[in-house]
Parts: structure tokens; C-alpha cells; sequence
């Protein structure tokens, strides 16, 4: 596998990573505001974590037309690195960050879709897109 691909990817994930980590907090910040009833700064931080999203695709756009110029079996292999499940330790040092880099923004999704969750119940109860 062409380590510079690898390394071009990497730098797309750490920039994904950053904008999902602004995602969590942005999520969280809303649940405080709705906590306080405040409503204008909800609907402002709901602006705001659509732009981190936005940039967050953008990376995912990057990363799959960077996976499209591997070869396909080494394409699936990075997206299950990517994806946080990876069969195995990568060999290569870049791939190895890359799965780490992968398992990491898996679990940053994962709690703050758990905080959205929690938001979405409390905001529309049984109407919840979660229910």
C-alpha cells in the first residue's frame, strides 16, 4: 500500500476528528442551553454544528477519492481501518495511526450521538427521531 496515499488520508482524518470533536461539544453546549430554556442559542449552535458537519463530509468526500486511487482490496482494508474495526494490527506505522485515528473518531460519534439521543427524547419524547 503507497505510504503517501496513507499519509494524505491521515491528515484528512485528523481534520475530520477535529471537526466531530467540535460536533460533541457543540451538542453538548445545546443540551445546557435547552437545560436553561434558551432557545435563540439553541437555534445558533444548531447553525453551528451544521457547518461542522458540512467540513466534516467534506474530509469524507476527501478520504473516499483518496481510498478510490488504492487498489480495491487495499480500499476495503482502509475503510475498516477507517470505520474503527480493521481486522488485525496494521504492519505499517501510517496505517496504524490511521486505524487508531478511526477507532477514535468512532467513539467520539458515538457518545455524541448518545448526548443527541438524550436531547431528541427529551425535546419530542415519543416523536424522537431516536424512538
Amino acid at each position: 500500500m503507497e505510504d503517501s496515499i496513507l499519509v494524505e488520508i491521515l491528515k484528512e482524518m485528523q481534520k475530520k476528528y477535529m471537526f466531530i470533536t467540535e460536533i460533541e461539544r457543540i451538542t453538548r453546549e445545546m443540551g445546557d442551553a435547552l437545560s436553561r430554556n434558551d432557545r435563540e442559542l439553541v437555534q445558533m449552535l444548531l447553525g453551528m454544528r451544521q457547518d461542522e458537519m458540512n467540513k466534516a463530509d467534506v474530509c469524507t468526500k476527501n478520504v473516499e477519492c483518496l481510498i478510490s486511487a488504492l487498489s480495491p482490496d487495499e480500499g476495503s482494508q482502509v475503510r475498516e481501518w477507517l470505520n474503527g474495526k480493521g481486522g488485525g494490527n496494521p504492519d505499517n506505522p501510517t496505517a496504524q495511526l490511521l486505524a487508531e485515528k478511526g477507532k477514535s473518531i468512532q467513539l467520539v460519534l458515538k457518545r455524541t450521538i448518545e448526548v443527541d439521543r438524550l436531547i431528541s427524547i427529551r425535546l419530542s419524547g415519543k416523536d424522537s427521531y431516536y424512538h
